[in-house]
């Protein structure tokens, strides 16, 4: 009976969302979540002899459930610190983006590493993505075009509402690959900078002993290599550190 109940007292159900986010998080053919961080969640999830359910839903929404305590944790967010306000981060990320500007062939911009040079361009960004310290600190002196999705951004591009989109390669492939657009937009070095991607956990709910315990089975996994192994499954690039 004291092995049941404890059992009983350890395995138990969690709840992570996250937003649609190419290679991260996805849909399969059957609507259930697939990619590279719902893969690391369930296998961590069955490790641990845990439940692990996973909601797909737009990204400010899924950051809202985690911030009001609704959701356990979130799948994939950058670090900032408006999110470190009410979320506690995995101690490791698990994968990489580098944040670069796209923009046609044809376009006279100007990027040098600064945003002195894009005073007067009109620069695409997606709502609810964090892009970095510089980004944040020349934010209010920047003219913005601010829409939903990655596909918003380059059709803004296309039709010429924008000079420049602020976006990474992984994102953007498929839409590119998707609108036929492959010879009409190139990327401007250098990068802009490298985000991170966690798993953020909620402060409103009591999870200390869950998050120590999922760290401690991201870092078995991190050292022998899986970690690097299902980045490379989903083509993403991650040296671990």
């Amino acid at each position: 009976m004291l092995s049941l109940s404890a059992f009983e007292s350890v395995a138990k159900s969690y709840y992570f969302v996250g937003s649609h986010f190419p290679a991260i998080l996805e849909q399969d053919q059957h609507g259930s979540p697939t990619g590279l961080g719902a893969d690391i969640v369930y296998e961590i999830g069955k490790r641990l002899g845990h439940t692990i359910v996973i909601d797909i839903m737009p990204l400010k929404r899924a950051l809202k459930m985690v911030e009001q305590g609704d959701a356990d944790a979130i799948i994939g967010p950058y670090k900032s610190f408006q999110r470190n306000q009410y979320m506690l981060f995995s101690a490791l990320p698990f994968y990489e983006d580098p944040i670069v500007f796209y923009t046609k062939p044809n376009n006279e911009v100007t990027w040098r590493g600064n945003f002195a040079s894009l005073k007067k361009d009109v620069i695409g960004v997606i709502r609810g993505w964090d892009y970095g310290v510089e980004f944040k600190r020349h934010e209010s002196s920047l003219l913005l075009s601010e829409v939903a999705n990655v596909r918003a951004s380059f059709l803004q591009l296309m039709y010429d509402r924008v000079d420049l989109i602020l976006t990474h390669p992984r994102a953007a492939r498929p839409v590119i690959e998707s609108l036929g657009i492959a010879d009409k937009v190139i990327i401007l070095s250098p990068i802009l900078t490298v985000n991170q991607g966690y798993f953020g956990f909620t402060k409103q709910r009591d999870l200390a002993q869950f998050i120590d315990e999922f760290n401690a089975e991201f870092q078995k996994m991190l050292l022998n290599g899986e970690i690097v192994k299902l980045n490379n499954k989903y083509g993403l690039s991650f040296v671990a550190h």
